[in-house]
């Protein structure tokens, strides 16, 4: 593998601050400079999903347990989230980026990429248009909104500079400082390193950023355990690499239920709501799954699952008939009474190209058909104006929160990998 590295900035990366809880205190100035969470549903049970700067300073972050927090901070603010508002904000956030520099690239919620041309790949010039960015932001859509941004000659960089500086944070990487600028970071601050990365890097005895930077493209491969180690020794020496999008192995919602809705009728009607979210995401995306996995945590903590088989199919009808009747299996053979969590993903993807069932072709046909109609229904008059086999009342269950997919026409909703 060889690659040209250029001496030259070519990307600029936005991380929206500590977005869900920023947003909350956008709206309510009350809650500012206070610790504050945001939780998927108000109980003591469930963790944070997102925390304000000063929860950080306490050590509450994305993650921790609600009760546990309680203990590190008794007056802790928790909020119950808002997906309809935090992706109303993002739009209103991203809009007014790209009347300055196009946004060529949304990851996820809160994070975004622009690719610097002309006077914009000078050092100078990319600082004052990324404080323009900030101060825009806070104009025009909220003066409490900070960003962070980084700066440096690709998207992998970038997105490291992002997150050397929080919050509000502007960090150039300059391609004449690599890859000795990364020395001084965590193993973990390079994307791609998760735990089990990590663990594989510690076990061949490198234990720091500089000690990785040191060994050649073929040894980092090896070390990394694929071919994006070797991808990764180019980057963190500034090529500029064509990234590769993360394609989705799966389709998935997951809900925690509030204790008034863990009774198995109730709990049924919305594992009902969370297949025809991931249906229509299967659709939107023109896929089709041939593998179901269905998991139900019960009281106390106990984890049951069920990973179903079927024929390629992405039609609300089919796939609603196949993972009710594993449901109704899983309640009677283990008696189940209540249900604390419940999680459904699409696995086996495959493009719309791939093989039909012959005997069942016209059928299913007619099913995607309709599904796609509910679909364009549902898209025009708002959010299960149209649904199936589900009572009025659950049409009241707040939306997933979205993080890496975010229900917008123009957005790209990808992930860097």
């Amino acid at each position: 593998m060889a690659f040209c590295i250029e001496n030259k900035l070519n990307w600029l990366y936005i991380d929206i601050n500590s977005y869900f809880v920023t947003i909350e205190q956008q709206l309510n100035p009350d809650l500012r400079y206070k610790p504050v969470v945001v939780v998927p549903l108000l109980s003591d049970s469930t963790c944070a999903i997102a925390a304000s700067h000063e929860a950080k300073l306490l050590g509450i972050k994305t993650g921790t347990k609600i009760y546990e927090a309680k203990k590190l901070c008794p007056e802790l603010i928790c909020l119950e989230a808002r997906h309809k508002v935090y992706v109303e904000y993002h739009d209103k956030i991203f809009q007014e980026i790209d009347l300055y520099l196009k946004v060529d690239h949304i990851f996820s919620i809160d994070e975004g990429a622009c690719r610097l041309t002309g006077k914009y790949c000078l050092p100078q010039e990319a600082m004052a248009i990324a404080r323009i960015l900030k101060k825009t932001i806070q104009n025009n859509v909220g003066d409490y909104i900070t960003c962070s941004i980084g700066i440096a000659s690709n998207r992998y960089l970038a997105k490291i500079a992002s997150n050397m500086q929080k919050p509000d944070g502007l960090v150039i990487i300059r391609p004449d400082e690599l890859p000795e600028a990364l020395y001084k970071l965590k193993l973990n601050a390079l994307p791609g390193i998760g735990a089990k990365t990590k663990e594989r890097i510690l076990k061949s005895g490198i234990s720091s950023i500089e000690e990785l930077c040191k060994l050649n493209a073929i040894k980092l491969k090896t070390t990394w355990g694929n071919v994006w180690g070797e991808k990764v020794w180019h980057l963190i020496r500034g090529a500029d690499l064509p990234l590769e999008e993360t394609k989705n192995s799966s389709i998935g919602h997951s809900q925690v239920l509030a204790p008034e809705s863990r009774g198995v009728d109730i709990a049924r009607n919305i594992l009902v709501t969370l297949i025809l979210k991931a249906a229509n995401r299967l659709r939107s995306q023109v896929l089709y799954t041939n593998s179901i996995l269905l998991t139900l945590e019960t009281m106390p903590r106990r984890s049951i699952k069920d990973r179903i088989k079927t024929e390629l199919s992405c039609d609300n009808n089919k796939l609603l008939k196949i993972v009710l009747k594993s449901w109704d299996n899983l309640i009677k053979i283990n008696n189940l009474k209540n249900i604390r969590k419940i999680s459904v993903s699409l696995h086996g993807l495959q493009k719309k190209s791939a093989q039909l069932s012959f005997g069942d072709f016209h059928n299913q046909k007619k099913q995607e058909h309709l599904s796609k109609v509910v679909d364009l229904v549902n898209k025009k008059y708002g959010h299960n104006i149209v649904t199936i086999g589900v009572p009025a009342s659950i049409h009241e269950i707040k939306p997933i929160i979205a993080f890496g997919h975010i229900p917008r026409e123009t957005g790209k909703g990808k992930s860097l990998k």
